[in-house]
């Protein structure tokens, strides 16, 4: 489903975060457990059922998220993970927005215990209930549509966690590689409140981090976690609001950009490497000249990518290109609310790309495919079409 321009979910980590729990506050703010089941139902699992009924943590109300499983005990390595997913039937933002989850989380645990990640046979990440938990998340937050996902800081708790290899200390090993560089506090309780597989869904979806953002709140989920903790309900909130401001005003996201400088690579290959970077989802790709070291003329490739996606890009740039290494960075990005129009000339229908600030028209352009074909067709000049098209919107609006 297509992101709601106004609409913002925070996520409120605070007890910590189980994939379950994610899950549980998802559907009690307003995402269909039925649709859920239905679209997981796709995937090519050993026989599951989840359930997400109504309990109680310290007098508070929310939904306990559970999955059970028959007779599996499989290990699962992250290309059998991908086939699963990407043969699930599942919608494109879906299905690439859980494949990054499951990136972040296989390459942790990979880590951990010293294993290739292509090679890695972990139980962990390979378990049915891991696999329904982050496609069921992204399947919930596909149905909910938020433009913009802010996470408060998360609890992780401390002591030690009982483990399939032996005892660790909390966070668990997976957990505190995959918090790396985001805000965490340990709390006051002495168990797990945060799990590898919730600390690799909130890293990963996070546009922001910290308090509530201002918004006007919608609904409101609770999604419960195994343990009733007294004095501390034991819930992760999820609020899902409006942005404040008129309909029209601009749109602020967090996006990444990623970069890395080549001097061995053909400009037939950097045309086919910014083709296919823009295809996996780029926001925007350039190429631009540069002078490297020992005087070598080289390029510098810079694309923009959505958070969930940059790991995936960052991937294509070094499996495609020569380079040793991507620089990466977070930076914010300020949108004009954009609307697309079909307009009539009397060369054939031509589309408009529109942009709005505070209710008001200050961008329009015809595009360019739509003009040259049309150019082509009618054997005239490009910018006697591109005028045509402008003329006819404002001759409609």
């Amino acid at each position: 489903m297509k992101p709601d321009a106004r609409r913002v979910l925070f996520l409120d980590a605070g007890a910590g975060a189980a994939g379950d729990m994610i899950l549980g506050a998802l559907i009690d703010a307003g995402a269909p457990l039925a649709r859920v089941k239905r679209e997981l139902a796709g995937l090519d699992l050993p026989a599951w059922s989840l359930t997400c009924r109504k309990t109680l943590r310290c007098g508070i109300s929310g939904r306990d998220a559970r999955v059970r499983v028959r007779g599996d005990d499989t290990a699962r390595d992250y290309r059998t993970i991908r086939k699963i997913v990407r043969g699930g039937g599942l919608a494109a933002d879906v299905r690439e927005r859980a494949l990054a989850v499951f990136e972040r989380l296989i390459r942790a645990e990979a880590e951990v215990h010293g294993v290739p990640v292509e090679r890695a046979h972990l139980h962990e990440v390979g378990a049915v209930d891991a696999i329904v938990d982050i496609v069921g998340t992204s399947i919930a937050l596909s149905i909910l549509a938020p433009r913009h996902i802010v996470v408060s800081p998360m609890t992780t708790g401390h002591g030690s966690v009982r483990c399939q290899h032996g005892t660790y200390p909390v966070p668990a090993p997976a957990t505190l590689l995959l918090v790396r560089g985001f805000p965490t506090v340990a709390g006051e309780h002495a168990f797990e409140r945060l799990t590898p597989t919730g600390a690799a869904i909130l890293t990963t979806i996070a546009d922001a981090w910290g308090p509530m953002p201002a918004l006007l709140p919608r609904a409101i989920g609770y999604g419960a976690g195994d343990r009733d903790v007294p004095g501390v309900p034991n819930m992760l909130r999820a609020v899902v609001g409006d942005a404040p401001g008129e309909a029209g005003s601009d749109v602020e996201r967090r996006v990444v950009v990623i970069e890395f400088t080549v001097d061995d690579a053909t400009p037939q290959l950097l045309a086919y490497v910014a083709e296919r970077l823009r295809e996996a989802g780029a926001l925007d790709v350039f190429v631009t000249p540069v002078l490297m070291k020992k005087g070598r003329p080289g390029h510098n490739v810079t694309l923009v990518s959505r958070p969930d996606d940059s790991g995936r890009l960052a991937g294509i740039a070094l499996e495609e290109t020569p380079t040793l290494g991507v620089r990466m960075r977070d930076e914010r990005r300020i949108e004009l609310q954009r609307e697309i129009v079909k307009v009539r000339t009397r060369y054939g229908h031509v589309r408009v790309k529109l942009g709005h600030r505070d209710g008001r028209r200050i961008q329009a352009w015809p595009e360019f495919d739509d003009c040259a074909a049309a150019a082509r067709k009618h054997s005239v000049p490009l910018a006697e079409v591109q005028q045509a098209a402008l003329s006819a919107l404002a001759r409609d609006r």
